[in-house]
């Protein structure tokens, strides 16, 4: 099964936390694998910064979304025994 080119796949604006989750592990086993030419290598390795760089945002926004609704809420952090 071909992997979707670069064309194909959705800028990492246009997905879903968890599709860009997905297609940042999809590069890792590709890049691990150890077959991809040195072109495509880096291909694959720019693609998966953008990708990790997007994800990153959206955690770090869904903090601050957290933070406020605590902050709002007046809740307390969960705690683990």
């Amino acid at each position: 099964m071909a992997s979707p080119s670069p064309s194909q796949t959705p800028a990492p604006a246009e997905q879903t936390f968890a599709e860009r989750l997905s297609a940042l592990e999809a590069i890792v086993k590709r890049m691990e694998s150890g077959e991809l030419p040195l072109e495509a290598a880096l291909t694959a390795y720019s693609e998966g910064m953008q990708l990790l760089q997007a994800c990153q945002r959206d955690l770090q926004q869904a903090e601050h979304t957290v933070m406020l609704l605590n902050q709002q809420q007046q809740l307390v952090p969960f705690e683990t025994e």
